[in-house]
């Protein structure tokens, strides 16, 4: 049984990046090697992460969330490398509902594992403070 691999088209990889925000915590880091492999070096708003870096980034961002919701929109694929954009739909245990515009691009090795990734994430909120402080 051959299985999906994450950057195989823009649906698998929104499914895989809600598994991993969604699953049980036992599962998160399952779900996280299912799209990235241990040594991948992961950069977010220039915050550059290893494995021991990044696990409690996305634990932080479970904590404060009853679930998240993906959309993607575009997945470029050029051999190994790919680009993608995303929006993030995260609701929060307090009640609040957020949204993110994500935009990143990254390497892929053989077997379709992220090796390196660089994204910008922008929050709604904090594109709504840039506007309204431009004008």
């Amino acid at each position: 049984m051959s299985t999906v691999r994450p950057l195989s088209s823009k649906e698998s990889f929104s499914a895989a990046l809600e598994a991993a925000f969604n699953s049980p915590d036992t599962s998160l880091e399952e779900m996280i090697l299912n799209i990235y492999v241990k040594e991948a070096i992961i950069t977010v708003n220039m915050n550059r992460m290893t494995w021991d870096e990044f696990i409690p980034y996305i634990k932080a961002i479970r904590a404060r969330t009853t679930s998240v919701d993906i959309k993607s929109h575009y997945l470029l694929r050029d051999g190994n490398l790919f680009s993608e954009r995303h929006s993030a739909y995260g609701h929060g245990k307090d009640g609040t509902e957020t949204n993110a515009e994500a935009m990143l691009m990254g390497e892929v090795n053989g077997d379709g594992k992220v090796i390196w990734l660089e994204e910008i994430a922008i929050l709604n909120s904090d594109a709504s403070s840039a506007a309204s402080n431009s004008t």
